[in-house]
């Protein structure tokens, strides 16, 4: 029996379709010995979140792979969990030509991200991951 909303995706999201690979679900850091291994890579602080990167060995795969994360000192759930989301979102449109494969990153939010312009928190995403890159000749810790 069809359950309710099954193959209406497509239909109400025809623009998704479009636009390919930048809006692919990027895969996720969902163990937490994934988290504290990307917590030993290469710091990036911005205003909005602290990003961690670390490569992955090779037997683990190619696709970059990102985590989320948001301490109880920042707020409550709901404010916890929309600011998950906005860095969801960020990651979604736009980590697919930015992102280097075999990397882990992690987002650690601050209450700035709640409130700062979607523009803005583009802008510190790509910037964090272009110093990222570009120091990616450095040890990691």
């Amino acid at each position: 029996m069809p359950r309710p909303g099954d193959g209406e995706s497509s239909s109400r999201r025809p623009s998704a379709l479009a636009e390919g690979a930048a809006l692919a679900c990027p895969e996720r850091l969902k163990k937490r010995a994934e988290f504290l291994a990307a917590a030993k890579g290469r710091r990036q602080h911005q205003r909005c979140f602290t990003m961690q990167a670390r490569r992955r060995s090779e037997a683990q795969g190619d696709a970059p792979r990102f985590g989320f994360t948001v301490t109880k000192k920042t707020g409550n759930s709901v404010i916890r969990n929309r600011i998950r989301r906005r860095f969801r979102e960020i990651v979604r449109l736009h980590a697919a030509g930015d992102a280097r494969p075999g990397m882990d990153y992690v987002l650690v939010g601050r209450i700035d991200a709640l409130t700062a312009g979607f523009d803005d928190l583009r802008r510190e995403f790509l910037s964090a991951l272009h110093k990222i890159h570009s120091a990616e000749r450095k040890p990691d810790r």
